[in-house]
């Protein structure tokens, strides 16, 4: 089995400290992060590698673990067999350490959202022939996901009640009974999640383009008057902090809604309006 370099996937020296580990793990999975490369295979899958290697290297108990087992193998080839033959290294070697954990915490306080990657049965599954945990796929709206929610759900011959946390993401999973539901939050008709953020366009008339005012804004916890300042150009972004979705496990933290203003030109006027946009381009506008 290939023993990989965790330090390399992130894009680090092993001397790297934990800030560094961390600050590597959120530069890199924000570039990578699948809904950021929709239609992008080999972006998931570097998501994915990134992902298992926060996982190691973000545990103290892990990394000290993994540290020590690279320096044992470090004669190994790519292939896990020593130069000029010997045994190959397996990570059975150490116990299911390394197999079917979850990191989805860490991605949900990244990015509201978690897409493990597909559990490894561990040494003990596969030597029991145990079954693999099934899977059940859950879809809730933009606005049960923002608020948090709960559903009775029926489960193969099994009914539960699950509560979701506000702030849960499409692709997290949680455990339950036997069992995991993977979430799928879906598309919105005025609202683009991007991780904890919003995205958001709206319209304001030409009059408030030019001479600047107050717009009302729905986010998904209300109405909120804006200010459009005097001068505002077609595709301007307002950023509106703190009014994005929740972080997920954070009782308090939030993403920011990113509002894109679009400028309304009128395909018509009346006569007066006529006139006056007439008298506009005599002045010089």
């Amino acid at each position: 089995m290939n023993f990989t370099d965790y330090y390399k996937v992130l894009e680090l020296e092993r001397s790297a400290s934990e800030d560094e580990i961390k600050k590597a793990f959120r530069r890199l999975a924000r570039q990578y992060h699948p809904d950021a490369n929709p239609n992008n295979p080999d972006a998931e899958e570097r998501f994915k590698k990134i992902s298992e290697a926060y996982e190691i290297l973000g545990d103290p108990a892990k990394k000290a673990k993994y540290d020590q087992l690279s320096r044992q193998t470090s004669g190994f080839t790519g292939n896990g067999a020593r130069p000029g033959g010997g045994a190959g290294f397996s990570m059975d070697e150490v116990g299911d350490m390394f197999s079917g954990t979850s990191f989805g915490d860490m991605l949900s306080e990244l990015f509201g959202q978690a897409r493990p990657s597909q559990r490894r049965s561990s040494a003990r599954q596969r030597a029991s022939g145990a079954r693999a945990t099934p899977v059940y796929t859950v879809r809730l709206t933009l606005e049960e996901a923002f608020s948090g929610t709960s559903k009775r759900l029926t489960l193969g011959q099994t009914t539960a009640d699950v509560a979701f946390r506000p702030g849960i993401a499409s692709g997290q999973r949680l455990r339950i009974a036997n069992a995991e539901l993977e979430v799928t939050v879906q598309p919105h008709e005025r609202f683009r999640r991007e991780a904890d953020d919003l995205q958001l366009r709206m319209t304001i008339p030409l009059t408030t383009a030019l001479l600047g005012g107050r717009v009302d804004v729905q986010t998904l916890s209300g109405t909120l008057a804006v200010h459009v300042p005097a001068g505002t150009q077609p595709e301007k972004r307002l950023r509106l902090k703190g009014q994005g979705m929740p972080v997920y496990g954070s009782a308090d933290a939030r993403g920011d809604l990113y509002v894109t203003l679009d400028v309304a030109v009128p395909a018509s006027l009346t006569e007066e309006q006529r006139q006056l946009v007439e008298q506009l381009r005599q002045s010089g506008l």
